[in-house]
Protein backbone atom coordinates (compact mmCIF):
# COMPACT_ATOMS: atom_id res chain seq x y z
CA UNK A 1 0.00 0.00 0.00
CA UNK A 2 1.16 3.48 -0.84
CA UNK A 3 2.45 5.35 1.85
CA UNK A 4 -0.25 7.97 3.54
CA UNK A 5 0.57 11.86 2.70
CA UNK A 6 0.34 14.45 4.90
CA UNK A 7 -1.99 17.95 3.93
CA UNK A 8 -0.34 20.75 2.55
CA UNK A 9 -0.20 24.34 4.56
CA UNK A 10 -2.03 25.88 1.34
CA UNK A 11 -4.71 22.98 1.26
CA UNK A 12 -5.38 23.16 5.81
CA UNK A 13 -6.36 26.74 4.71
CA UNK A 14 -9.19 25.70 1.66
CA UNK A 15 -10.10 23.17 4.18
CA UNK A 16 -10.40 26.45 6.62
CA UNK A 17 -11.97 28.09 4.07
CA UNK A 18 -14.71 25.02 2.73
CA UNK A 19 -15.73 25.13 6.76
CA UNK A 20 -16.75 28.83 6.85
CA UNK A 21 -17.89 29.54 3.48
CA UNK A 22 -19.83 26.85 2.55
CA UNK A 23 -22.47 24.41 3.84
CA UNK A 24 -20.55 20.86 3.42
CA UNK A 25 -20.11 18.51 5.89
CA UNK A 26 -16.25 16.77 6.89
CA UNK A 27 -17.68 13.73 4.19
CA UNK A 28 -18.58 15.87 1.73
CA UNK A 29 -14.79 18.22 1.46
CA UNK A 30 -12.75 15.05 1.80
CA UNK A 31 -13.68 14.41 -1.93
CA UNK A 32 -11.58 17.58 -2.81
CA UNK A 33 -8.11 16.40 -1.13
CA UNK A 34 -8.33 12.68 -1.46
CA UNK A 35 -7.43 10.96 -4.53
CA UNK A 36 -6.36 7.53 -5.53
CA UNK A 37 -2.64 7.22 -4.47
CA UNK A 38 -3.31 9.59 -1.89
CA UNK A 39 -5.36 8.54 1.55
CA UNK A 40 -6.43 11.28 3.86
CA UNK A 41 -9.24 10.25 6.99
CA UNK A 42 -12.11 12.57 7.21
CA UNK A 43 -11.50 12.49 10.98
CA UNK A 44 -8.31 14.81 10.16
CA UNK A 45 -10.85 17.58 8.61
CA UNK A 46 -12.84 17.08 11.83
CA UNK A 47 -9.71 18.04 14.17
CA UNK A 48 -9.36 21.04 11.52
CA UNK A 49 -13.17 22.46 12.56
CA UNK A 50 -12.89 21.50 15.86
CA UNK A 51 -9.52 24.05 16.01
CA UNK A 52 -7.39 20.81 17.77
CA UNK A 53 -5.16 20.73 14.93
CA UNK A 54 -3.57 23.52 12.77
CA UNK A 55 -4.66 26.04 14.24
CA UNK A 56 -1.87 28.50 13.35
CA UNK A 57 -2.37 28.07 9.74
CA UNK A 58 -4.60 31.38 8.21
CA UNK A 59 -7.59 30.38 6.35
CA UNK A 60 -7.87 30.96 2.36
CA UNK A 61 -10.21 33.72 1.15
CA UNK A 62 -13.46 32.80 -0.46
CA UNK A 63 -12.26 34.22 -3.64
CA UNK A 64 -9.18 31.11 -3.23
CA UNK A 65 -11.44 28.74 -2.75
CA UNK A 66 -14.22 29.61 -5.82
CA UNK A 67 -10.73 29.09 -7.82
CA UNK A 68 -10.09 26.16 -6.54
CA UNK A 69 -13.62 24.66 -6.45
CA UNK A 70 -13.57 25.55 -10.17
CA UNK A 71 -9.62 24.05 -11.19
CA UNK A 72 -9.71 21.59 -8.39
CA UNK A 73 -9.36 18.31 -10.75
CA UNK A 74 -6.13 19.89 -11.92
CA UNK A 75 -4.33 20.50 -9.16
CA UNK A 76 -2.32 17.34 -7.78
CA UNK A 77 -1.77 16.20 -4.57
CA UNK A 78 1.76 15.04 -5.75
CA UNK A 79 4.83 16.81 -4.81
CA UNK A 80 8.55 16.48 -5.49
CA UNK A 81 9.50 13.47 -8.57
CA UNK A 82 5.97 12.48 -8.55
CA UNK A 83 5.06 16.13 -9.13
CA UNK A 84 6.97 16.22 -12.26
CA UNK A 85 6.45 13.05 -13.55
CA UNK A 86 1.96 13.90 -13.52
CA UNK A 87 2.50 17.15 -15.19
CA UNK A 88 4.43 16.33 -17.93
CA UNK A 89 1.82 13.40 -18.33
CA UNK A 90 -0.93 15.88 -18.07
CA UNK A 91 0.93 17.87 -21.17
CA UNK A 92 1.60 15.14 -22.96
CA UNK A 93 -2.12 14.06 -22.18
CA UNK A 94 -3.61 17.40 -23.80
CA UNK A 95 -1.22 17.69 -26.78
CA UNK A 96 -2.49 14.31 -28.04
CA UNK A 97 -6.20 15.64 -27.40
CA UNK A 98 -5.62 18.77 -28.79
CA UNK A 99 -4.10 16.92 -32.03
CA UNK A 100 -7.46 14.46 -32.29
CA UNK A 101 -9.81 17.45 -31.46
CA UNK A 102 -8.53 19.27 -34.66
CA UNK A 103 -8.10 16.64 -36.71
CA UNK A 104 -11.34 15.98 -36.27
CA UNK A 105 -12.64 19.21 -37.12
CA UNK A 106 -14.22 19.68 -40.46
CA UNK A 107 -13.75 23.61 -40.46
CA UNK A 108 -9.85 23.24 -39.82
CA UNK A 109 -8.18 22.92 -43.46
CA UNK A 110 -4.13 21.20 -43.34
CA UNK A 111 -5.37 19.51 -40.18
CA UNK A 112 -2.81 16.46 -40.98
CA UNK A 113 0.52 19.62 -40.05
CA UNK A 114 -0.89 20.33 -37.09
CA UNK A 115 -1.83 16.70 -35.66
CA UNK A 116 1.52 15.52 -36.49
CA UNK A 117 3.17 18.64 -34.44
CA UNK A 118 0.61 18.38 -31.88
CA UNK A 119 1.48 14.49 -31.51
CA UNK A 120 5.36 14.81 -32.31
CA UNK A 121 5.25 17.03 -28.78
CA UNK A 122 3.00 14.44 -27.04
CA UNK A 123 5.26 11.59 -27.45
CA UNK A 124 8.36 13.85 -26.49
CA UNK A 125 6.29 14.78 -23.11
CA UNK A 126 5.37 10.96 -22.03
CA UNK A 127 8.83 10.26 -23.01
CA UNK A 128 9.91 12.41 -20.45
CA UNK A 129 7.52 11.43 -17.70
CA UNK A 130 8.78 7.70 -18.77
CA UNK A 131 12.48 8.24 -18.48
CA UNK A 132 12.40 10.40 -15.61
CA UNK A 133 9.74 7.64 -13.96
CA UNK A 134 13.05 5.19 -14.39
CA UNK A 135 15.57 7.98 -13.30
CA UNK A 136 17.08 7.50 -17.21
CA UNK A 137 18.84 11.52 -17.72
CA UNK A 138 17.12 12.98 -20.87
CA UNK A 139 19.65 15.97 -21.13
CA UNK A 140 21.76 16.43 -23.97
CA UNK A 141 25.86 16.88 -23.06
CA UNK A 142 28.82 18.02 -25.02
CA UNK A 143 32.39 18.08 -24.23
CA UNK A 144 34.08 21.52 -22.87
CA UNK A 145 37.83 21.38 -22.31
CA UNK A 146 37.62 17.60 -21.92
CA UNK A 147 34.72 17.56 -19.76
CA UNK A 148 31.09 16.70 -19.92
CA UNK A 149 28.77 19.28 -19.34
CA UNK A 150 24.72 19.45 -19.81
CA UNK A 151 23.92 21.79 -22.93
CA UNK A 152 22.20 24.68 -22.33
CA UNK A 153 19.84 26.76 -25.03
CA UNK A 154 20.64 30.25 -25.52
CA UNK A 155 18.43 31.40 -22.49
CA UNK A 156 20.76 29.04 -20.43
CA UNK A 157 18.11 26.50 -19.67
CA UNK A 158 19.03 22.65 -20.44
CA UNK A 159 18.33 21.13 -23.35
CA UNK A 160 16.12 18.05 -23.27
CA UNK A 161 16.00 14.79 -25.84
CA UNK A 162 13.76 15.47 -28.84
CA UNK A 163 11.27 12.76 -29.77
CA UNK A 164 14.18 11.70 -32.22
CA UNK A 165 16.76 11.04 -29.23
CA UNK A 166 13.90 9.48 -27.03
CA UNK A 167 13.24 6.66 -29.94
CA UNK A 168 16.73 6.20 -30.11
CA UNK A 169 17.86 5.63 -26.51
CA UNK A 170 18.57 1.86 -25.54
CA UNK A 171 15.77 2.48 -22.49
CA UNK A 172 13.49 3.11 -25.27
CA UNK A 173 10.76 0.16 -24.69
CA UNK A 174 8.42 0.58 -27.68
CA UNK A 175 8.32 -2.19 -30.24
CA UNK A 176 9.64 -1.89 -33.93
CA UNK A 177 6.63 -0.92 -35.97
CA UNK A 178 5.42 1.87 -33.45
CA UNK A 179 8.89 3.39 -33.48
CA UNK A 180 8.54 3.61 -37.38
CA UNK A 181 5.13 5.14 -37.35
CA UNK A 182 6.39 7.56 -35.03
CA UNK A 183 9.74 8.13 -37.46
CA UNK A 184 7.46 8.62 -40.16
CA UNK A 185 5.70 10.91 -38.41
CA UNK A 186 8.86 13.44 -38.00
CA UNK A 187 10.54 12.55 -41.02
CA UNK A 188 6.85 13.91 -42.63
CA UNK A 189 6.50 16.72 -39.75
CA UNK A 190 10.54 17.50 -41.10
CA UNK A 191 9.47 17.38 -45.12
CA UNK A 192 6.46 19.51 -44.66
CA UNK A 193 7.86 22.29 -42.37
CA UNK A 194 7.26 26.07 -43.62
CA UNK A 195 6.34 24.73 -47.34
CA UNK A 196 3.63 24.42 -49.48
CA UNK A 197 2.19 21.03 -49.62
CA UNK A 198 -1.64 20.59 -50.63
CA UNK A 199 -3.90 18.40 -48.71
CA UNK A 200 -2.01 15.50 -47.36
CA UNK A 201 -4.90 14.60 -44.81
CA UNK A 202 -5.84 11.57 -46.66
CA UNK A 203 -2.31 10.32 -47.85
CA UNK A 204 -0.73 10.48 -43.59
CA UNK A 205 -4.34 9.26 -41.62
CA UNK A 206 -3.58 5.95 -41.16
CA UNK A 207 -0.72 6.89 -39.88
CA UNK A 208 -2.34 9.32 -37.59
CA UNK A 209 -4.81 6.92 -36.14
CA UNK A 210 -2.19 4.44 -35.39
CA UNK A 211 0.10 6.89 -33.32
CA UNK A 212 -2.82 7.82 -31.38
CA UNK A 213 -3.71 4.51 -30.93
CA UNK A 214 -0.45 3.77 -29.79
CA UNK A 215 -0.04 6.47 -27.77
CA UNK A 216 -3.22 6.22 -25.83
CA UNK A 217 -2.34 2.13 -25.27
CA UNK A 218 1.60 3.38 -23.56
CA UNK A 219 -0.17 6.18 -21.86
CA UNK A 220 -2.91 3.96 -20.01
CA UNK A 221 0.09 0.65 -19.75
CA UNK A 222 3.13 2.74 -18.68
CA UNK A 223 1.04 5.38 -16.18
CA UNK A 224 -2.35 3.79 -15.62
CA UNK A 225 -5.91 3.85 -16.28
CA UNK A 226 -7.22 6.82 -14.94
CA UNK A 227 -5.10 8.67 -17.64
CA UNK A 228 -6.19 7.38 -20.96
CA UNK A 229 -7.55 9.16 -23.52
CA UNK A 230 -9.55 6.83 -26.15
CA UNK A 231 -12.62 7.35 -23.36
CA UNK A 232 -13.22 10.92 -24.52
CA UNK A 233 -13.54 10.16 -27.79
CA UNK A 234 -16.78 8.84 -29.73
CA UNK A 235 -17.30 7.85 -33.34
CA UNK A 236 -17.40 10.68 -35.72
CA UNK A 237 -20.48 11.37 -37.44
CA UNK A 238 -19.85 10.73 -41.31
CA UNK A 239 -20.89 13.47 -43.65
CA UNK A 240 -20.27 11.87 -46.78
CA UNK A 241 -23.16 9.85 -48.98
CA UNK A 242 -22.04 9.16 -52.26
CA UNK A 243 -21.84 7.02 -55.32
CA UNK A 244 -18.63 5.00 -55.89
CA UNK A 245 -18.30 7.28 -58.81
CA UNK A 246 -18.48 10.55 -56.69
CA UNK A 247 -15.72 8.82 -53.81
CA UNK A 248 -13.04 8.83 -56.88
CA UNK A 249 -13.60 12.24 -57.58
CA UNK A 250 -12.96 13.44 -53.56
CA UNK A 251 -9.80 11.36 -53.33
CA UNK A 252 -8.22 13.15 -56.32
CA UNK A 253 -9.26 16.76 -55.39
CA UNK A 254 -6.95 15.99 -52.43
CA UNK A 255 -4.28 17.74 -54.35
CA UNK A 256 -0.64 17.23 -52.99
CA UNK A 257 2.39 18.94 -54.33
CA UNK A 258 3.87 16.25 -56.34
CA UNK A 259 7.33 16.65 -54.44
CA UNK A 260 5.85 15.96 -51.08
CA UNK A 261 3.87 13.32 -52.66
CA UNK A 262 7.02 11.64 -53.50
CA UNK A 263 8.51 12.37 -50.57
CA UNK A 264 5.66 10.69 -48.55
CA UNK A 265 5.88 7.74 -50.46
CA UNK A 266 9.27 6.59 -50.56
CA UNK A 267 9.07 6.59 -46.21
CA UNK A 268 6.87 3.32 -46.33
CA UNK A 269 10.09 1.82 -48.36
CA UNK A 270 12.32 1.96 -45.54
CA UNK A 271 10.05 -0.40 -43.38
CA UNK A 272 9.52 -4.32 -43.76
CA UNK A 273 6.79 -5.85 -45.47
CA UNK A 274 5.82 -6.80 -42.07
CA UNK A 275 5.47 -3.21 -40.21
CA UNK A 276 3.70 -2.19 -42.91
CA UNK A 277 1.22 -4.79 -42.86
CA UNK A 278 1.18 -4.44 -38.77
CA UNK A 279 -1.63 -1.56 -37.85
CA UNK A 280 0.93 -0.07 -34.98
CA UNK A 281 2.20 1.42 -38.10
CA UNK A 282 -0.59 2.26 -40.04
CA UNK A 283 -4.06 1.48 -39.06
CA UNK A 284 -6.74 1.46 -41.63
CA UNK A 285 -10.71 1.78 -40.97
CA UNK A 286 -12.87 0.80 -43.21
CA UNK A 287 -16.87 1.94 -43.67
CA UNK A 288 -19.13 -0.24 -45.36
CA UNK A 289 -22.33 0.92 -45.73
CA UNK A 290 -25.52 -1.30 -44.76
CA UNK A 291 -28.45 -1.76 -44.45
CA UNK A 292 -30.09 -3.26 -40.64
CA UNK A 293 -31.28 -6.67 -41.34
CA UNK A 294 -31.08 -7.98 -37.56
CA UNK A 295 -32.67 -6.51 -34.07
CA UNK A 296 -30.17 -4.67 -32.10
CA UNK A 297 -28.02 -3.81 -35.03
CA UNK A 298 -29.99 -0.65 -35.58
CA UNK A 299 -27.85 0.49 -32.90
CA UNK A 300 -24.48 0.59 -33.90
CA UNK A 301 -22.79 3.14 -35.77
CA UNK A 302 -19.34 0.99 -36.27
CA UNK A 303 -19.25 -3.18 -36.27
CA UNK A 304 -15.84 -4.62 -36.49
CA UNK A 305 -15.64 -7.40 -38.80
CA UNK A 306 -12.91 -10.28 -37.29
CA UNK A 307 -10.41 -10.72 -40.39
CA UNK A 308 -11.25 -14.16 -41.50
CA UNK A 309 -14.24 -14.54 -41.38
CA UNK A 310 -16.80 -15.07 -44.72
CA UNK A 311 -18.38 -11.73 -44.13
CA UNK A 312 -14.62 -9.86 -44.31
CA UNK A 313 -13.66 -12.32 -46.93
CA UNK A 314 -16.90 -11.14 -49.01
CA UNK A 315 -16.08 -7.15 -48.19
CA UNK A 316 -12.33 -7.90 -49.23
CA UNK A 317 -13.29 -9.24 -52.08
CA UNK A 318 -15.54 -6.62 -52.96
CA UNK A 319 -13.48 -3.67 -52.53
CA UNK A 320 -10.61 -5.14 -53.95
CA UNK A 321 -12.39 -5.97 -57.23
CA UNK A 322 -10.91 -2.70 -58.79
CA UNK A 323 -7.56 -2.78 -58.18
CA UNK A 324 -6.19 -6.39 -58.80
CA UNK A 325 -3.13 -7.58 -56.85
CA UNK A 326 -0.58 -8.77 -59.49
CA UNK A 327 -0.54 -12.81 -59.64
CA UNK A 328 2.29 -14.73 -60.16
CA UNK A 329 2.79 -19.10 -60.93
CA UNK A 330 5.27 -20.73 -59.61
CA UNK A 331 7.18 -21.56 -62.52
CA UNK A 332 7.29 -17.17 -63.18
CA UNK A 333 8.32 -16.86 -59.46
CA UNK A 334 11.37 -19.56 -60.08
CA UNK A 335 12.37 -18.16 -63.64
CA UNK A 336 12.13 -14.39 -61.69
CA UNK A 337 14.94 -15.91 -58.86
CA UNK A 338 16.99 -17.05 -61.00
CA UNK A 339 17.39 -13.75 -63.22
CA UNK A 340 18.02 -12.06 -60.01
CA UNK A 341 21.06 -14.88 -59.79
CA UNK A 342 19.74 -17.39 -57.36
CA UNK A 343 20.90 -20.02 -59.96
CA UNK A 344 20.57 -23.04 -57.77
CA UNK A 345 16.77 -21.96 -56.90
CA UNK A 346 14.52 -24.28 -58.86
CA UNK A 347 10.72 -25.62 -58.77
CA UNK A 348 11.69 -28.39 -55.74
CA UNK A 349 13.11 -25.66 -53.75
CA UNK A 350 10.36 -23.41 -54.05
CA UNK A 351 7.49 -26.39 -53.04
CA UNK A 352 9.79 -27.57 -49.86
CA UNK A 353 9.46 -23.25 -49.42
CA UNK A 354 6.02 -22.53 -49.43
CA UNK A 355 5.07 -26.31 -47.93
CA UNK A 356 7.26 -25.12 -44.88
CA UNK A 357 5.77 -21.68 -44.84
CA UNK A 358 2.40 -22.93 -45.41
CA UNK A 359 2.03 -20.56 -48.43
CA UNK A 360 -1.21 -22.05 -49.86
CA UNK A 361 -3.37 -21.36 -46.53
CA UNK A 362 -5.71 -18.34 -47.55
CA UNK A 363 -5.00 -16.46 -44.35
CA UNK A 364 -1.25 -16.00 -44.67
CA UNK A 365 -2.31 -13.95 -47.39
CA UNK A 366 0.75 -15.13 -49.81
CA UNK A 367 -1.81 -15.81 -53.10
CA UNK A 368 -5.22 -16.89 -54.16
CA UNK A 369 -7.13 -20.22 -55.90
CA UNK A 370 -8.95 -18.89 -58.61
CA UNK A 371 -11.42 -20.37 -60.75
CA UNK A 372 -9.27 -22.52 -62.52
CA UNK A 373 -8.59 -23.97 -59.68
CA UNK A 374 -4.71 -23.22 -59.88
CA UNK A 375 -2.93 -20.98 -57.22
CA UNK A 376 -1.47 -18.15 -57.81
CA UNK A 377 1.33 -15.98 -55.73
CA UNK A 378 0.92 -11.96 -55.16
CA UNK A 379 3.98 -9.45 -54.37
CA UNK A 380 3.93 -10.46 -50.64
CA UNK A 381 5.09 -14.35 -51.94
CA UNK A 382 7.85 -13.24 -54.22
CA UNK A 383 9.52 -10.24 -51.32
CA UNK A 384 9.16 -13.52 -48.75
CA UNK A 385 10.95 -16.19 -51.74
CA UNK A 386 13.77 -12.99 -52.49
CA UNK A 387 14.21 -12.86 -48.36
CA UNK A 388 14.70 -16.50 -48.30
CA UNK A 389 17.01 -17.08 -51.34
CA UNK A 390 19.31 -13.74 -50.16
CA UNK A 391 19.21 -15.40 -46.65
CA UNK A 392 20.76 -18.87 -47.85
CA UNK A 393 23.10 -17.21 -50.68
CA UNK A 394 24.60 -15.41 -47.88
CA UNK A 395 25.03 -18.42 -45.63
CA UNK A 396 26.50 -20.52 -48.77
CA UNK A 397 29.02 -17.80 -49.00
CA UNK A 398 29.94 -17.31 -45.62
CA UNK A 399 30.27 -21.65 -45.54
CA UNK A 400 27.20 -21.56 -43.36
CA UNK A 401 26.42 -24.91 -44.57
CA UNK A 402 22.47 -23.52 -46.12
CA UNK A 403 20.98 -26.75 -46.95
CA UNK A 404 19.22 -26.19 -49.94
CA UNK A 405 16.95 -28.71 -52.51
CA UNK A 406 18.34 -29.76 -55.72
Amino acid sequence: MAPRESLGTWEIALIKAFIHFVEMNDQEILPYFSRPGRSINHRVIGEIRSGSHFGDVEMASEEELRVFRERWYSYSVKSGKQREIEELILKARESQIAAIQIFNNPAINFRAETFIVLSVIAWTYLFHAFFKKRSVDYRYYKEVNGVRTVELTKDGLERYWELTSCLEAKQCPLAKPVKENLCYLIEVRNSIAHRFTGNIDLKVASKLQAAALNFASWLASEFGGEYRIDSDFGVAIQMSSFSHDQAKLVYAAQSVDPKIASIIDKLDDRVSERTLGDTKYAFNVLFVEQACNRPGQANKVVEFIRAGTETAGEIERVIFKEREKPKFKPAQIVAEMRKRGFKWFNMATHIVLWRQLDAKNPKNGFGVELADNQWYYYDTWVSKVTEYCEKTQADLSSGGGAEITK
